[in-house]
């Protein structure tokens, strides 16, 4: 009787340290073990996801190297691509465009996606040919609304003080030309042709008599005024009492 009791209490003994053991094992377990894999675990995703990232950011930059060393090479190669053109301004994507041979302003305009809402319609529609082809390398600027001052003007006013002003000049220029007319023909009165001029005529020259204009008549026809100081009976001072109303 007194063995089965000890045998009981063996077993029991033997039973509760199993299950403290197995209980101590899952302790350790999880609050050791696991947690000393789980942080070597982190870290370990934490640098492949570094990894990747790194990859993946390269691969990226070399993807978009790539596009633009394709469209360089592209802008370079086109065969059709024969003229360049810098649009800027009231567009809604200026820009350089490549333009066929034969382009219009027009075109640029449509394929920098048309005019925005602040171009200045008016300049453009005064100043800007739209139908104009363009040439290599040109330069087209469109005016915002608020760059520009447009004022609508009334022509005919000005139309007609133009006209007045070239009446008015016109007149003066006819009352200059009578005035020197009128000047002429007072010279030409004043003024005795010793070629052509008559005894009387000669006769009423300032120091002369009716012999010394027969004597002009005489030498006639003279070269020069100062040929009558070849004349007999004028002299220096004779011939400067006359010779501002004397000519040939």
């Amino acid at each position: 009787m007194q063995e089965n009791t000890s045998k009981k209490h063996n077993t029991k003994l033997y039973i509760t340290c199993s299950l403290i053991s197995f209980l101590c094992g899952i302790l350790f377990d999880q609050y050791i073990l696991l947690r000393y894999f789980n942080f070597g675990k982190t870290e370990s995703q934490e640098e492949t996801q570094n990894t990747i990232e790194s990859e993946e950011s390269i691969e990226i930059v070399e993807n978009t190297t790539e596009n633009l060393e394709d469209k360089k090479i592209t802008r370079d190669t086109n065969v059709q691509c024969s003229i360049y053109v810098d649009a800027s301004g009231a567009l809604k994507e200026p820009g350089v465009y490549c333009m066929p041979k034969g382009a219009l302003i027009i075109d640029v305009v449509n394929k920098a996606g048309g005019f925005s809402n602040q171009v200045a319609y008016n300049f453009v529609s005064r100043k800007i040919n739209l139908a104009q082809k363009v040439i290599d390398n040109q330069k087209i600027y469109f005016p915002f609304e608020n760059e520009t001052e447009c004022k609508l003007i009334n022509f005919l006013p000005e139309a007609e003080e133009i006209e007045i002003v070239v009446n008015n000049s016109t007149g003066d220029l006819g009352t200059d030309e009578s005035n020197a007319d009128d000047s002429t023909s007072d010279n030409s009165m004043q003024c005795v042709n010793i070629n052509t001029a008559s005894l009387e005529e000669l006769d009423s020259l300032t120091g002369v008599g009716p012999s010394t204009a027969q004597k002009i008549i005489d030498e006639r026809p003279y070269q020069k005024v100062e040929d009558l100081l070849n004349v007999s009976g004028i002299g220096e001072a004779t011939f400067a009492k006359f010779k501002d109303t004397i000519c040939i």
